[in-house]
This record gives C-alpha cells, structure tokens and sequence, in this order.
C-alpha cells in the first residue's frame, strides 16, 4: 500500500478565488501591523520586552526588482519594533537553495528566512526548521491566512507539522507579447497544437526574434515538470503501484516535439539560461512567449515601462484531454531555524510579513498572490491582469491540479542534481527524451520507495 499524503488543501488558489468573492469580510489589522501573540511554546527562546536583539533574515530570491521591498519593510518594521534590529541577507535565486544547505553543514543558520515550498521537506529531514504549531495557533491573525496555504505547508512536511507560513503564492504563466500577437493577427495559444504553431508562426531568425524561450539552465525542471503534465492531462505523479508518470508516453510524445522548438523557434543560448537569462530574453524583445511564473512580473514592468500593456499573462494550454492542469504547491513564506537565539524576535518579524498591510505591499510589488485573505479583497489584486488571468483559470471547473511529491526529501536534490543537467543534454542532442524521462521516473520512484521505508 502505497504512502501518499493527501493534499486536499494544497490546491490554495481555488480558495484565494474565493475570498475574492467574500463581503463583509474588512480588514483586520493587529497592532503594529501584523502585531504577534507569540503564544506559549516551550520552544520559544526568552526574549524579554524591552531587550535589544538582532535577527538575520534571509531572502531566498534577492534581486534589484525584490530586495528594495524587503529592505522598506524592514524599515517599517524596526520603526515599529525599536528593540529589534533584521539584518538582511539577499541570496540570488539561482544558488539560494545551496547556499541554505552549506549553512545547514556548518551549522551557520540565520533566525528567520524565505523558504519555497519545494524545500521544506529536506529542511525537515535535516531537523534544522522550528515547528510553528504553537506559535501559530495563538496568533490573533491566524485565521486570516487561507487555510488551504496553511495545509499545503504541513503538508509539505513529513511529519506533517507547520513549519512555514506562506505569504506569497505563485503559478506556472505563459507571458505573451500582446502587441506582436496583435501585428500578425494571432490569438493567445489555448491548445498545445496552437502553442507549437504559434512558436513558429512568430519566428523570424532574419530580425533576431524567435516564438519561445526555453529554460535549460538553473531551474529548468520545475518549468518542465509543469509544462509536461500541462499537456499530458495527467494528475498523479505516481500511480497506485508507487511507479512514476514522468516517462508516460504523452510526455514522451510531448518533449520529443518540445525540443525541436530549441535552436530553431528559440535561441541557441537557452540551454544554459537561468532565470535572468531567459527572462532577459524575453523583455528585449527577442522572444515572443516566455514560459515562467508570476514572480517574474516585477522584471517585465520594469522592462516595458511605459509599454506594460505590450506584454500579458495566460495560464499554459489546455491539455491533449481538453482541460487545463495547473501545477500546485509553490507557496513560499517564511521560517524560523531552530539554531535562532531569538525565536520571539523572529516570530514577530515572520508575523509583520505575513500581515494584509505587508502582503499587500510585497505581492503587489513583485506581481504575485497574497495568501491573507483580506489583502486577496484589495482593488490592486482585482484589477491586475496577470492575477486575473490565472484565477479565472483556476476557478474553471475542468482545470485539475498536480501536486508534486515535494513531500519527499530527495525532491530538491534531484532536481538540481539530476533534471537539470539531463535536460541540458536532451537540448544538446546528447540524450534521448525517452532516456531521461525514464532516468528521472527511476530517480523519483527509488526516492518514494526510501520514503516508505522510513515509516516501517
């Protein structure tokens, strides 16, 4: 019988549509915006009023289009807490994860830090991330936070237990140049077909333009795993007999046709862009399709300036089935290290972030989902094209949801350690698709079956 958790609330942004919809429901500011109640856990550390401390907070997506938030939140903060000073440290995206995992070696943590989804699980497994349990159910705005997030969060761990609070949420986007589009009289793809269609119909190597852009660098096999079950239909990442679905053959069919798009309706350069590379890509003006998330929304308005209406957001095609699959499970908030000496100081941080007035500022900022309920009722969030786009999308009763087995601690170092360099060869014609996807279904099935045998 195989061990699977179940994760009934992950599929958050069905809720976060919702409460759009929900009246009479104000806001509800606590003290201090964001006031804790830190509650009284035997694990919270004696930090007594009045008594000056200093945490280190670490931001796990640092960048020109980010830190400056963090670094007026701060301020907002310390201005309200005088006794507690946030010492701010930006990791790039690109190396945050390993970055965590060095200090984790060394036993270097900082008190508070941004942690993805995808991460908690290992995070876990290394005992390293304190259980909030207590901590949250005696914060006066507990139930101000959707409550799938909150699911989705323990349910990323092993044990089950809470040990980050989300306070963004982000989804799997299809940015589209509207206005290049519009000049060759094409409309947004809604099938797979029309999107290869439209990759090609929208390239033309003469003026440097290509219909796609293609993550093969750092990060490549999130953005793969979604765009592969997108088209498939398929919503199990394991059947009942613990045996993967990554190497069924519609995502065999689809990948096979997928790198073909690479050096001819995308540039050669791909194969090594990361994040700033592929997005870079796309905001100059030389791709027509980027397939990335809501994160990147910051990048492209800077970018377009005054032009923003020239770029647009879509959720990805519908499947081969004739409905849509969104990839769940990629909240990212905060979490306290259980090595903090200031864990009061910490929580009280973690909750100013996690409060409307904070979440407004932050989500609105960097273009993504809040996940407290009364910043998902302000106007921003309904009149913001991008978020509109994926919410009506996943209110559609057809649209299904895939959630990864990030409740597995071997999930993350696959992916950076054995997805992204097969993909790179896939694109270099090294490797077949067959052959990696059945590399990456063996990975994960022998990371499965560890799991279970753990619970023995």
């Amino acid at each position: 019988m195989m061990h699977m958790r179940q994760y009934t609330g992950a599929i958050l942004a069905i809720v976060l549509i919702l409460a759009l919809a929900l009246t009479g429901c104000g806001s509800n500011k606590t003290e201090s915006q964001g006031g804790s109640n830190s509650g009284n856990s035997g694990n919270h550390s004696d930090n007594s009023p009045g008594k000056p401390v200093t945490i280190t907070f670490w931001d796990e997506n640092s960048g020109p289009q980010r830190t400056p938030h963090y670094e007026e939140l701060i301020k907002r903060f310390e201005a309200a807490h005088p006794n507690i000073k946030v010492e701010y440290v930006g990791l790039p995206a690109s190396s945050a994860k390993q970055k965590y995992d060095v200090a984790i070696a060394s036993d270097d943590m900082p008190d508070i830090g941004g942690i993805n989804q995808f991460w908690i699980s290992d995070f876990v497994a290394k005992g390293v991330l304190l259980d909030l349990e207590d901590y949250f159910s005696s914060w006066s705005e507990k139930d101000k936070i959707a409550a799938s997030a909150i699911d989705g969060s323990r349910s990323s761990a092993p044990d089950g237990k809470l040990y980050q609070i989300p306070n963004t949420s982000n989804y799997s986007t299809l940015w589209y140049r509207a206005d290049w589009f519009e000049d060759a009289g094409i409309g947004v793809p809604q099938t797979f077909d029309e999107f290869f269609a439209t990759a090609d119909a929208l390239t033309d190597s003469a003026k440097d333009r290509y219909g796609f852009t293609i993550r093969g660098g750092s990060g490549s096999s999130k953005q793969l795993t979604e765009i592969l079950y997108a088209y498939s239909g398929i919503t199990d990442y394991f059947d009942q007999d613990g045996k993967a679905t990554v190497n069924d053959p519609a995502h065999v069919e689809f990948l096979n046709q997928y790198v073909q798009l690479y050096g001819t309706n995308t540039p050669t350069s791909d194969v090594t862009n990361g994040y700033k590379e592929m997005v870079a890509v796309f905001d100059t003006g030389i791709a027509a399709m980027l397939q990335h998330n809501l994160g990147s929304y910051g990048e492209h308005t800077k970018a377009f300036g005054a032009n923003a209406a020239e770029f647009k957001a879509s959720p990805l095609p519908k499947s081969q089935q004739g409905y849509r699959v969104i990839t769940g499970g990629d909240n990212v908030g905060l979490a306290i290290f259980k090595s903090s000496k200031h864990k009061d100081a910490a929580w009280k941080f973690l909750t100013f972030l996690a409060s409307e007035e904070s979440q407004n500022y932050w989500n609105q900022n960097i273009g993504q989902m809040p996940t407290h309920i009364d910043s998902l009722n302000s106007d921003w969030v309904k009149s913001s094209q991008h978020i509109l786009a994926l919410s009506e999308a996943i209110a559609d009763p057809a649209t299904k949801v895939l959630i990864p087995p990030i409740y597995l601690p071997d999930y993350s170092s696959i992916q950076l350690n054995v997805l992204e360099p097969g993909f790179q060869s896939v694109l270099l014609g090294k490797v077949s698709p067959q052959d990696f996807l059945d590399e990456w279904a063996q990975a994960m099935e022998a990371a499965l079956a560890e799991y279970q045998n753990s619970f023995e």
